[in-house]
């Protein structure tokens, strides 16, 4: 359901896609991934080809991959030539460049955008680094960014956390505001995604029936 959308440029971040777009998710959670996903195979395939099948088990298991593709895997954020997009577990989140009025990072990568607070539960931040505080815009002192006087190709790539995704938030809009030509779209919208509310719900239910029906 869209919160606002001043201004008339458009859906351009509509489900049609996303220009130069890059999608940033933690190394973490795709190994957590794997290994969850191949852990709960290792149980459901045994126990749907036994003949004396416990519904108990495979419904739990369902539940399980469920809830590790829905809260592990699937949170996200994606940048793109006119904003950010936070994948939420159950809800996705689209912000355009002038619409992002501050950046902080607590637990996770969190936007501020006309006094509301929108949180990309899939970048979480490193507490061992500095947070990513108030005033970001104005004060230089909590930045995160590459060092002074080392060379690009010397930089290590840096990890999908918090603190670094903000850095280069900082700087895309920083630079959005030195466009001279064209005008990025003021579009904020948060909505309900149907595929991961129906999962979780279907697969519940499954589990509920598996448990105490079957």
């Amino acid at each position: 359901m869209p919160l606002s959308r001043p201004g008339d440029g458009g859906d351009v971040t509509g489900r049609a896609g996303l220009r130069e777009a890059r999608t940033l998710r933690p190394g973490s959670a795709i190994g957590v991934g794997a290994i969850g996903g191949l852990a709960c195979l290792a149980l459901l395939l045994p126990a749907v080809l036994s003949p004396a099948r416990s519904w108990t088990l495979i419904s739990s298991v369902v539940l399980v991959l469920v809830l590790i593709w829905v809260f592990v895997v699937r949170p996200c954020a994606v940048l793109h030539d006119e904003g950010v997009r936070l994948v939420n577990p159950l809800r996705t989140v689209d912000i355009t460049w002038p619409m992002i009025h501050d950046i902080r990072s607590r637990w996770t990568l969190e936007l501020f955008s006309d006094g509301r607070k929108y949180t990309a539960w899939g970048i979480p931040a490193d507490p061992g680094r500095p947070r990513y505080g108030r005033g970001i815009f104005l004060v230089g002192a909590n930045r995160v960014g590459r060092g002074k006087g080392v060379p690009q190709r010397a930089q290590p790539r840096p990890k999908v956390e918090a603190q670094s995704v903000a850095a280069e938030i900082e700087a895309r809009v920083a630079a959005d505001k030195r466009r001279k030509v064209g005008r990025t779209p003021r579009i904020v919208t948060r909505t309900w995604e149907p595929v991961p509310v129906g999962l979780l719900l279907a697969s519940l239910a499954f589990w509920v029936i598996g448990t105490f029906v079957l």
